[in-house]
């Protein structure tokens, strides 16, 4: 007599599975309960010594208590923090800063958001990361800014380089790009690419509001927002601006329109009251770009309103821009305002180090310790920074690391014009004009000073070049 093994009937195998689920959802239940009270546990005795031993405030207590809510869910629902983290981005300076260097909230965000999507992937065997247009070329200026901190500690030109702290520096830089990828990989389609979008509006519309409430309470007048800063304060309401402009172009809904719209007006505003000269240029040529790609009518309308800015501009924005010249004291001959003067003071001594360090640089970073020395050689007084992206990696990464920050410009802009001319919907569209003009707006914007690294300026940047870089993507799978 022998015994074979007999296939299992549909029946029996429907019961089977019945039977594997109803245990694992006890299992899961069982286990989640158990990680729960813990979690609870430590949250509890985590506070109790915040509180008693180190004296925490309480309204420190409140932020992080909220944080750890806002992160269960996130942990949940990780495309939840994928919407929330543009419209965080720019109130990072408000979170509490976490005792582990290299790391902020902002940072703790991403890593929450994709780690779990990116877990589920892996276990699905789903794929976790898409080609891009921007990835090589971001590697690359990483890449060499490594190398320029092993050159910097090997061979340092100033008085001193800490390569410890270069490499801080770098890393926090870097953390600026993980938006891009992050984005690259969980946005999908058009629904998602239009609801990021207006994340990133929305994102605009809170900090103009902060703006508002803040008023001009900064030094000369000045308004500050959440930034503390009157210049990345304008940097970053300037790029966001003319790209809200442009997807306000592109909605058809009325009162999506109109909200857009409100949003591009409060954004200028808001522009106008930092005071910041590169921010108002950058705004100015940013929705000019938008105008004249969207509408004729609207481009004349924005020409006629910018030659009569001397009549409705307000008065310290127009003694804000006349500010760059001013009579000598000891002769009539019209001289440059004093911070403009420092600001040339400064780019000549960086032209000093450049000639002498073209290729290698001084290491990321290094103006810091070389321009002070460099300053007292020359006799003037300078600046504690380049106060321009481009002459800054021109000096601390010598001549290539100037190319590959204008060759990811240029891939910036041409990502856009392909998502023009490849969408099929007039949003879709519009959003890769939005990322044309935001380029302009950046690239005009580093040149009056160093914009190019801090997350708060431009990490929604990013994230917009990836979902340009997603349309692009879509387009051209349905075109093959």
């Amino acid at each position: 007599m022998t015994f074979e093994a007999r296939p299992a009937g549909a029946p029996e195998i429907t019961k089977l599975q019945a039977r594997a689920r109803h245990q694992a959802r006890k299992l899961s239940g069982g286990l989640m309960a158990v990680l729960g009270a813990g979690f609870a546990i430590a949250v509890v005795a985590a506070f109790t010594l915040l509180d008693y031993k180190f004296e925490q405030d309480p309204h420190r207590l409140v932020k992080i208590l909220l944080g750890l809510a806002a992160m269960g869910v996130i942990l949940m629902r990780p495309w939840i923090g994928l919407f929330l983290l543009p419209i965080a981005t720019p109130f990072l300076p408000w979170m509490p800063k976490l005792p582990i260097p290299g790391l902020n909230p902002l940072n703790v965000l991403v890593l929450g958001i994709f780690l779990p999507w990116g877990l589920t992937r892996v276990m699905n065997h789903e794929q976790l990361f898409r080609p891009s247009r921007l990835g090589l070329v971001i590697g690359l200026l990483i890449g060499l800014g490594a190398l320029s901190i092993v050159r910097g500690a090997a061979f340092p030109t100033g008085y001193e380089y800490d390569p410890a702290d270069a490499a801080l520096w770098l890393f926090r830089g870097a953390m600026t790009f993980t938006i891009f990828y992050i984005t690259m990989s969980m946005a999908r389609g058009a629904a998602d690419r239009k609801l990021l979008a207006w994340a990133i509006a929305i994102a605009l519309l809170l900090e103009s509001v902060v703006t508002y409430a803040y008023g001009k309470s900064g030094s000369g007048g000045r308004a500050e927002g959440s930034f503390g800063q009157p210049n990345e304060l304008g940097t970053f309401l300037a790029i966001f601006t003319v790209f809200t402009a442009a997807i306000a172009l592109g909605s058809q809904r009325f009162w999506a329109r109109a909200v857009l719209f409100a949003t591009t007006v409060a954004g200028a505003i808001a522009t106008l009251m930092t005071l910041s000269r590169g921010a108002m240029i950058a705004l100015a040529l940013g929705l000019m770009l938008v105008a004249l790609r969207s509408s004729r009518l609207l481009a004349a309308a924005l020409v006629l309103a910018l030659l009569a800015s001397p009549w409705w501009a307000p008065q310290d924005v127009r003694e804000r821009v006349l500010a760059t010249q001013e009579e000598a004291e000891d002769s009539d001959d019209v001289q440059l305002e004093g911070s403009a003067q420092i600001r040339i003071d400064t780019w000549n001594a960086i032209l000093k180090v450049v000639s002498e360090h073209p290729i290698d640089g001084v290491g990321f970073v290094g103006l810091a310790w070389v321009l002070p020395e460099t300053g007292g050689e020359l006799g003037i007084e300078v600046k504690d920074s380049a106060h321009n992206t481009y002459l800054r990696l021109l000096a601390e990464l010598g001549v290539f690391g100037l190319l590959l920050l204008l060759l990811l410009f240029w891939q910036c802009w041409s990502l856009g014009s392909e998502g023009m001319r490849r969408a099929r919907t007039r949003f879709d569209r519009q959003l890769a004009l939005g990322l044309c003009a935001a380029t302009v707006a950046l690239a005009v914007s580093c040149w009056f000073g160093d914009r190019f690294f801090p997350i708060i300026i431009t990490g929604n940047f990013w994230m917009l070049c990836a979902l340009v870089d997603d349309l692009v993507a879509e387009r051209r799978e349905a075109a093959t």
